[in-house]
Parts: C-alpha cells; structure tokens; sequence
C-alpha cells in the first residue's frame, strides 16, 4: 500500500467511524463529490489546502490520515484533561497528608 491509498483508507475510516458519508465530507470541505471520488478512487492525493479542508471537515489532523499515528486534536485534548485530574487528585492527597503532619 503507497502513501495515497494510506491516506485515502484513514479517510475512509475516519468517515465511517463518523457514520458520515463521503458526500458530506466533500460538502464541508468545498470540494465537488465527484473530484473527491476520483481522487479516492485514483488514489491521487489532494493539494495541502484540500486535504486541510478535509481533515477540518473530520475534525481530525493531515497527520492522521498521512501516517494513521496521531487520531485527532479533540483525543489528544481528552487524554491530556484526564491526565491534569488525575495529576491533581493525587496533588489534593499529598496536601492533605502534609497539612495533617
């Protein structure tokens, strides 16, 4: 599997995992449905700016699709948050137990 046909099966993916369709994703991301068809169906890739606008219209990263390693902003985002709760749960436990010296 080469580059393109990566790209395009991360964006298939990613299409499906949305319960969206390729059509809505060429709307959202200004491209006719046809262009994004035979692109997938190609498996040329899109201009940097075309393929932004696509992983916008997913809410996910160009890395994403490109290399399939890095999900999307929004998940980083979560992971981050969960970790910072976690950190400070702990931080509130070793204050307590000081104050209590």
């Amino acid at each position: 599997m080469d580059d393109a046909d990566l790209f395009w099966e991360n964006i298939k993916k990613e299409i499906r995992q949305q319960n969206t369709t390729q059509e809505w994703v060429a709307k959202q991301a200004g491209i006719s449905f046809n262009t994004f068809q035979g692109w997938i169906n190609k498996s040329i890739f899109p201009r940097v700016n075309e393929a932004a606008r696509i992983a916008a219209a997913l809410n996910a990263s160009i890395e994403f699709f490109i290399s399939g390693t890095i999900r999307n902003n929004r998940d980083s985002i979560g992971k981050i948050s969960r970790e910072l709760s976690e950190i400070y749960t702990h931080l509130e436990v070793i204050s307590k137990t000081l104050r209590e010296l």
